[in-house]
């Protein structure tokens, strides 16, 4: 059964050539080009993953990515020098974010993973623009009490693990995962993994935690 998705483009013949190339990699894709019709579809019938193509939503879209990402897992295609606000898309619930310069391997590769795994997918060019940054957010108090282990948790999620990867690489159970992850966003004051791992980069907890990692 190929997997279903839904793309928002505000122009009919990118849509048109977007679809026409995912539904070669037997996707099921469906485009429409207004925001109200993606809710609507998206409600009625939840595909595996919505994708929104920039400029029809941006990062400063806050309230429609976060209605979308509340339906379906969430790939934004952002232009290229928009890529260090990455961040700001994962705290609104998205899931994962490219550059519309990539190729369309890589967009498939990213929605195979979306799709398959419960992961996280973060541009590099986000990670390195945003350790230059001033930490500019303050870290939520309790992210001090994390134990090293949700530390751990912490930082695989941030390289995109899914919650069976971590437990393997852990050597634990899946439900011991599942109970350090819910600690985890319990302590940063946050509802999802995308905005965990936003919170761990924009604050630059994400460099101690490699710190304190690698002294182990």
């Amino acid at each position: 059964m190929s997997t279903r998705i839904l793309m928002f483009c505000d122009k009919v013949i990118m849509c048109e050539g977007m679809r026409a190339l995912l539904e070669e990699h037997n996707l099921q894709v469906r485009a429409e080009t207004s925001v109200q019709s993606i809710v609507a579809l998206a409600t009625e019938d939840p595909p595996e993953v919505i994708v929104v193509v920039s400029p029809a939503l941006t990062v400063d879209d806050r309230a429609e990515l976060t209605e979308l990402a509340q339906l379906s897992k969430v790939l934004m295609l952002a232009k290229a020098e928009n890529m260090h606000r990455a961040f700001e898309a994962l705290r609104v619930g998205v899931r994962a974010v490219l550059s519309v310069e990539s190729s369309v391997d890589e967009l498939i590769h990213v929605i195979r993973t979306l799709v398959e795994v419960d992961a996280i997918v973060v541009p590099v060019a986000a990670r390195k623009s945003v350790e230059m940054l001033a930490r500019s957010c303050p870290l939520p108090p309790a992210a001090n009490t994390l134990t090293l282990r949700e530390n751990e948790v912490l930082l695989l999620l941030a390289q995109g693990m899914a919650n069976d990867e971590i437990a393997e690489k852990l050597s634990v159970s899946g439900a011991t995962i599942r109970s350090h992850v819910h600690n985890v966003l319990h302590k940063l004051n946050v509802r999802s993994r995308a905005q965990a791992v936003a919170v761990a980069y924009e604050t630059g907890l994400i460099n101690t935690i490699e710190q304190k990692v690698s002294r182990r």
